[in-house]
């Protein structure tokens, strides 16, 4: 990115989860490990249900004697609900801080801020920003820095590969390798059971993957998110989202490698062009 910005995280909300024995709670609840995670060394991953599907992501980071965690509004509640659930006996106090404000920051400049909380790369790509927690009230000193929408935010992760889970996941029915969590940091294969981890584990062991995630680029013609993506009578799979020119696609493994192979584009109808990226 050459040109300098931030996009504001306005969905976000905070959790501070603390306690003795909030390590070993966490670590059996979410797809990757906990031990892991340090004030230098935030971690991204996933609530499961038992059988293996998607539930919420979230960033988790150490923060003197507890975790704070960031997580979508949309999944802030059920997250709680379902981790009082699971709580029975343990140790662990979980408070929502509303005094934290999230932005996502596209510079190489260092910016003036006080009360920065944390600041740290997303660990899921490095191409998708840095992501900062500043005190609410320092966001309106950010100056002589440029504002973008978040749909530019949402274009940023698309094209990366990064699924915008509020917008491209299905609570209680998705699932983490078909959607390339494998690939950004959200899976620890080596750590022990957590709820959900058998499945994940038995799809990708067994390889039993058959469709997966695809970031296309529309280069003619016009398609919309539902649209099924039909070539010579072979349905390949379907339009996820789309945030201006480029979409995500969930599409056939077998039939997208052989595109790939031959360097092909897909030409639907003589008037729909798209190029995997």
């Amino acid at each position: 990115m050459k040109e300098d910005f931030f996009i504001l995280n306005s969905f976000s909300k905070f959790l501070e989860i603390s306690g003795e024995d909030k390590a070993e709670f966490l670590q059996g609840l979410i797809s990757n490990d906990i031990y892991k995670c340090k004030s230098d060394n935030p971690i991204y991953s996933c609530m499961l249900s038992p059988q293996g599907k998607f539930l919420a992501d979230f960033f988790i980071i150490q923060e003197s004697d507890k975790y704070l965690i960031e997580i979508h509004e949309k999944y802030l509640e059920s997250f709680i609900s379902k981790i009082q659930i699971y709580k029975l006996r343990s140790k662990v106090d979980i408070i929502e801080n509303k005094n934290i404000c999230s932005i996502i920051l596209f510079s190489k400049k260092n910016i003036d801020l006080n009360n920065i909380i944390k600041t740290f790369e997303d660990p899921r790509n490095e191409n998708i920003g840095h992501k900062i927690y500043i005190d609410k009230y320092e966001l309106k000193k950010i100056k002589n820095m440029k504002t973008k929408p978040y749909e530019t935010y949402k274009e940023i992760l698309m094209k990366n590969l990064v699924p915008n889970s509020t917008d491209d996941l299905t609570v209680d029915k998705s699932l983490l390798l078909e959607n390339n969590f494998d690939n950004l940091n959200a899976i620890d294969w080596d750590k022990g059971c957590y709820v959900g981890q058998e499945i994940t584990a038995r799809m990708k062991y067994r390889a039993l993957l058959k469709k997966q995630l695809y970031s296309l680029e529309i280069v003619k013609g016009e398609i919309n998110t539902n649209d099924d993506i039909v070539l010579d009578e072979i349905n390949y799979g379907k339009v996820i989202s789309k945030v201006n020119q480029y979409i995500l696609c969930m599409l056939k493994i077998e039939l997208v490698e052989k595109k790939l192979n031959n360097k092909e584009n897909f030409e639907i109808n003589n008037s729909i062009i798209l190029k995997i990226l």
